[in-house]
Order: C-alpha cells, then structure tokens, then sequence
C-alpha cells in the first residue's frame, strides 16, 4: 500500500481516467467502511455523498486520499483513528478504518453553481457566509482583492445583506435571538472588511456604500467611518471625508493613522480654497 502521509495508507483497486480534485473542487463518492471484518457502513444503495475538497466536511484521512486520486478511481484505504473519528470506541474497538472509497466525479470549484439562499435553513446560511467570510480574509491577506472581494459579497448575499436585497422579506428566517445577532456580527465585519477590498481596488463610489452600510448595522462604529472618509477622500468628496474622519477621530483620538488622515484632508481641503480664491481673483483683475 501507498504510505500518503500521517499513517494513512492507499491501495489502488481500479485506476482512474479523469482529473485529480483539487482544494475547493466538488467531488462525488461511493464508500464503504470496515474494522476488520465488519462492515460498519457503505453508501451504495442510497444517494451518493458529495463534498467540497478541503472544506473540512469530512474525516481527514479522504482528503488526504481524495487529493491523490483520480476521477473513476477505487481505492482502499487504511485511516488511523486521528485521522479519522478520533480514539472515540467505534463498533468495539479503536484501531484503524478500512474503507473503499470511489471517486466518481470531480467538478472543479469555478463551475461549482452558488448555493441558493431561499434553500437553504437560517444555519446553513451562517455557516456558509463564515466560510466565504473567512475564505475573503485569505484572499485578501495574499493580496488577492478581486477574489476577497467576491467571497465576502457572497456572504453578504447568504445573510441577505446584498444590496437590493427587502429587509422585510428577511424577518421571518431571523427569528431565534442568538443567530440574529451572530447574522450582524458576521455582516458588519463583511462590511468592513469589503469596503477594504473596495478601497485597495480603488473602487471608491462602492466603498462608499459598503460603509455606510457598516454604518447601518452600528453607527458608532469608527473603522467604518474612517474608511468611509478615505473612500470619500478617493471619489474627490473633500468636504464629506472630513466630516467622517473627524467624527472617527473623535471616537479614537488616540489613533495616529486617523488623524494623519484628517490632517491630509485638512491641507487637501486648504489647497483647493487657496486655488479657488487664485482663481477668482486672476478672473477678477481681468
């Protein structure tokens, strides 16, 4: 058997044609699963499991297997417990799973079709906007701002934050007390973390919005206001950034990087009156 690392071991029974998934692909399996000699439990005869590749939806043991594998190709493996369902007793024992596991169809992660809100529970829309939620912050500390950008507008989208979205059609999947506060905890940050994105993108009319839209979720909240000032700063609204980076300096007076902002608005501010008064009175003395 093939030794893939962390005491996990593969055998290839059939070989496969297609490609081998790759982080974020959706594959398609058919599995069995033995210790020793009993079969605790296989999915031919029902529907089969499908999956995101590196998403943590299932044991350690097949991702390690599945990144190996190529599409058409039945494998057997032998998974140690820490890579499995950890040194809890299965079926009467501990000690390493056998499964059989088949992977028959790999479908890359662009051609994956985003989830639907509307078919999905208030749950699963949480867990998956903190999966695009965190997937963005990836992106963004790689550098990768367009990329940042789509997942956290995805998980706006999940918690119904998109911007033609109706509030009002909202209130009856956010009933229970506790998901509805973690659904706006989740927002701002996406908010925030979006406007960044939009500010690096130099996208600064749409920065504009997403913080205010931040704002909306917590008017006191200063990162926004801050941000919103260097977007407004960005899109030419001198007048507009001040107001905000002076409200977010009072906030946090003791933030240097938000009063240098102020400041450079400030002189910004200063040069175009200087230049207007030039202006009129070289049109004046003509």
């Amino acid at each position: 058997m093939q030794e893939l690392g962390d005491g996990v071991l593969k055998q290839v029974l059939r070989l496969g044609d297609g490609p081998v998934p790759q982080k974020g692909d959706r594959v398609t399996v058919h599995y069995s699963c033995h210790r020793q000699d009993v079969l605790l439990d296989e999915s031919r005869g029902r529907e089969a499991m499908s999956f995101a590749l590196g998403a943590g939806e299932v044991i350690a043991g097949w991702e390690r297997a599945l990144a190996s594998m190529k599409q058409g190709e039945l494998a057997a493996l032998e998974v140690p417990p820490e890579m499995a369902y950890g040194e809890a007793e299965v079926a009467g024992g501990v000690g390493p799973l056998r499964f059989e596991l088949e992977l028959l169809e790999v479908l890359p992660a662009a051609e994956v079709p985003f989830p639907v809100k509307e078919d999905m529970s208030a749950e699963e829309r949480l867990l998956q906007a903190a999966k695009e939620k965190e997937e963005g912050n990836v992106h963004f500390k790689a550098g990768s701002f367009q990329e940042a950008k789509e997942a956290y507008l995805n998980a706006l989208y999940l918690l119904g934050f998109e911007a033609d979205c109706d509030q009002r059609s909202e209130e009856g999947v956010w009933l229970d007390a506790f998901r509805r506060e973690t659904r706006q905890k989740v927002a701002l940050a996406c908010q925030l973390n979006l406007c960044q994105c939009l500010l690096k993108l130099e996208e600064y009319l749409a920065a504009v919005q997403s913080a205010s839209a931040a704002l909306e979720l917590d008017g006191a909240n200063s990162k926004a206001l801050y941000r919103r000032g260097l977007a407004q700063l960005g899109a030419g609204e001198a007048k507009l950034a001040r107001s905000d980076l002076a409200a977010a300096a009072r906030l946090e007076p003791r933030n240097a990087e938000i009063r240098r902002s102020l400041e450079s608005c400030q002189q910004r501010l200063a040069g175009e009156k200087t230049a207007t008064k030039e202006a009129l009175g070289g049109f004046l003395s003509r």
